[in-house]
């Protein structure tokens, strides 16, 4: 009993499952307007298709409305494929709805079932792979005025090799010596575009890197110009016996002189020759304010007796300029005072 419910089970299983399987493959059609037409294919007559749509209702389609292609299809899929005449036909419409390269495997099919027919049939065949032929140069001319000539030169290729026999493989010959003519100049132009976009990007960067060097040396400039001033500020503020303000303004003078002279370091190796002497010039003429700032905060703490930070500022001038008399005569003032002042102490 129990083997008798399982063969029962079995033998349900195979049918529901080949309806389930037959409702998920639905058909689809392709209209000439390109949309796509989903559904079950209920019926097909000689002039078209009765459809039950999948989403619902159902519709009717002249075959002369269809995508060639796609007409095709379902007019092969019902055909007897054993018969050589309903292959003859099929090609025969694939021949008047420009379907050339299926023509001509119908015509093969119709020749190879039927010896009566192979003569007509092969003579249709011809016809078709000539027509397949002229579409393709045709196609090709198109493109070459267009001047898409690299597609061009894979169509007249491809007639050159597989269609030979036609005279569309001569047109072709003389085509794609004009088309290899024509693509070695627009290589020829590509390339002399491509080189004179590179110039233009190079000559592009070059000004940026000018108009940025300049802009760096203006940058310096303002930076030495404010130290200037603030060394000029010291000066009054020593002068009225400030010395905070003083050293204030001084010490902020030597920070905007080093700022500057950092910000000309790069450009010093700049390969604009006017820019890198220009910075060099500037370079020297801010050494020579950053002398006087060391000058000025060593002579101030000198005379303020504080032998430690006054030596600290000459040591630093000294640095820029080994030889400069005024700091080495200061230095020189200040550490014979440092050494009265410890033999003093010492009571030599």
């Amino acid at each position: 009993m129990r083997i008798t419910t399982f063969v029962i089970i079995l033998g349900l299983m195979g049918p529901i499952s080949a309806i389930a399987q037959e409702k998920q493959q639905d058909d689809v059609i392709q209209h000439k307007d390109g949309t796509l037409i989903v559904g079950k294919i209920l019926t097909v007559t000689a002039t078209g298709i009765e459809m039950q749509l999948r989403a619902g209702g159902r519709i009717t389609l002249d075959f002369k409305n269809l995508a060639p292609y796609s007409a095709y299809r379902v007019k092969e899929d019902r055909i007897d494929p054993n018969s050589a005449q309903a292959h003859f036909e099929l090609g025969e419409w694939c021949l008047a709805n420009g379907l050339y390269s299926p023509a001509a495997e119908e015509f093969e099919k119709a020749a190879f079932l039927d010896k009566e027919l192979a003569a007509k049939a092969k003579e249709k065949k011809e016809e078709a792979f000539n027509e397949d032929a002229r579409t393709k140069f045709e196609e090709a001319k198109r493109l070459i005025a267009a001047k898409d000539y690299d597609a061009a030169e894979k169509l007249l290729s491809l007639l050159l090799s597989n269609y030979k026999d036609t005279p569309w493989a001569k047109e072709a010959q003389g085509e794609i010596t004009k088309v290899t003519e024509e693509i070695k100049k627009e290589n020829e132009t590509r390339k002399k575009q491509l080189e004179d976009k590179l110039k233009a990007k190079a000559e592009a960067q070059a000004k940026k890197g000018e108009e940025a060097g300049r802009a760096s040396l203006q940058q310096a400039t303002d930076a030495m110009e404010d130290a200037k001033k603030l060394w000029e500020e010291g000066l009054e503020w020593d002068g009225k016996a400030n010395l905070t303000k003083a050293d204030r303004a001084f010490k902020t003078a030597e920070a905007r002189l080093l700022s500057a002279k950092h910000i000309l370091e790069p450009l010093s190796k700049s390969g604009d020759a006017n820019v890198a002497k220009s910075a060099a010039g500037l370079d020297k003429e801010i050494d020579a304010w950053l002398l006087r700032t060391y000058y000025r905060l060593g002579r101030m703490w000198a005379v303020e007796l504080n032998y430690p930070e006054a030596n600290a500022w000459l040591n630093r001038g000294l640095k820029l300029a080994p030889d400069d008399h005024l700091l080495n005569e200061v230095l020189l003032t200040l550490t014979q005072m440092e050494m009265r002042k410890r033999a003093a102490g010492a009571k030599y």
